[in-house]
């Protein structure tokens, strides 16, 4: 294979679906992953359904299909209090999201991208990008590449991103989960329980289908480093606690070890580009700051980063202040909602306001798929800045 007009660093949804769309626009792409496929990834496992339209779209809806789709959701107050929302059913094919193993989602988005023509090298650590004269330089272990443009899709974690200097401060959120077998509750039943210790942050139940169940605890990284709050411990006393979602829990048996991975949701404190560099995905802060959901923004800005990396090429112009367009284009596109997810959970961070909700909820069913349409992520957060339902939601 000859030089690649691209190298994309880090093959999850976003670096996938970069390395897809601009194979398919005919670019050399060279996409390199740390890991070996299939690999694990903490992660709530679930994809919603603007992510559903994200695969349809990149020819994945059949496939997408056989997974588990959720169709109730259960809020759990502080106070043990809860509403159960059943939303009502879309058109014919399609649901409001499904829970599919991050494992099983990475590897099919990479093979994806290989179908499309990109170049896909499993088990590369790269460790910096160097600039040259004509371009930039990857150096991994064992493999040194060059190209005129380099797209960052190296997660939460971001390790390449950071040495560059782009994403700004710490990672403000952090969750542990774990699989377990034997669920024999509903099929569809989705949880989550707001649980005083880590208030705002939530502890989930999410089914995979065949009494297999992704259970985890998210909170803030302030909280865990100001309180002494440890999320495997939490996690661990709600699995054992034999009343906690009503029992749902007690006949379970791990699949494996609790695993923990931070998250950036600051968008607006991140710098998605600079000369010859686009970041996208969890690098560049897309992670919602109220739910923790990042899948579908990774997708999304791996989808934007390729337009503007192929338009890039075309002009030849690969300068910070020409990319500054795509900086801009994923403020317009997510910094609304997460400035406004960001207040929602600032309104819905007392124990006590979260008990109100739920009562509220229970009351009036319009507020409660409203609010419940939300935390799926079927509808923009903006949606709860409305000053009447949010006046309900808080009195």
């Amino acid at each position: 294979m000859r030089s690649p007009d691209v190298v994309v660093v880090g093959a999850g949804p976003a670096g996938s679906l970069a390395a897809r769309h601009l194979a398919l626009a005919g670019v050399r792409v060279l996409l390199l992953e740390r890991a070996t496929f299939p690999r694990d990834k903490p992660c709530g496992d679930g994809v919603s359904y603007a992510g559903l339209k994200v695969l349809a779209r990149n020819g994945l809806e059949e496939w997408a299909a056989g997974f588990t789709a959720p169709e109730v959701l259960r809020v759990v107050a502080p106070n043990g209090e809860y509403v159960e929302v059943r939303p009502p059913a879309l058109a014919p094919g399609e649901c409001y999201g499904r829970t599919i193993p991050r494992r099983l989602l990475d590897a099919r988005l990479a093979q994806s991208a290989v179908e499309a023509g990109a170049r896909l090298q499993e088990g590369v650590r790269v460790r910096r990008v160097e600039r040259e004269a004509a371009g930039l330089r990857v150096v991994a272990d064992g493999l040194t590449v060059s190209a005129p443009l380099v797209i960052l899709a190296d997660g939460s974690l971001a390790t390449v991103t950071r040495r560059l200097g782009l994403p700004a401060g710490e990672t403000e959120m952090v969750a542990v989960r774990q699989y377990l077998a034997g669920d024999d509750a509903l099929a569809g039943l989705l949880e989550l329980h707001f649980q005083r210790a880590i208030v705002p942050g939530y502890t989930w139940i999410f089914p995979l289908g065949d009494g297999r169940v992704n259970v985890g605890s998210g909170a803030f990284t302030a909280q865990t480093r100001a309180g002494g709050l440890n999320l495997r411990e939490v996690l661990s006393r709600f699995i054992a606690d034999q009343q906690a979602a009503a029992g749902r829990l007690a006949r379970t048996r791990p699949l494996g070890p609790p695993r923990g991975h931070p998250l950036r949701t600051r968008l607006d404190r991140a710098r998605p580009y600079a000369d010859r560099l686009l970041v996208a995905g969890d690098a560049a802060g897309l992670v919602n700051p109220l739910t923790g959901e990042g899948i579908t923004p990774a997708m999304e800005s791996g989808e934007i980063a390729a337009r503007y990396a192929a338009a890039a090429l075309e002009s030849g112009t690969f300068s910070a202040s020409a990319l500054a367009a795509y900086g801009r284009e994923l403020r317009r596109r997510f910094l609304p909602d997460q400035r406004a997810a960001r207040f929602l959970r600032l309104c819905l961070s007392s124990p006590g306001l979260l008990d109100r909700m739920v009562r509220r909820m229970q009351r009036d069913s319009d507020t409660a798929l409203e609010i419940g349409s939300v935390i799926i992520g079927y509808r923009s957060p903006r949606t709860i800045l409305r000053p009447l339902l949010l006046w309900r939601i808080l009195t």
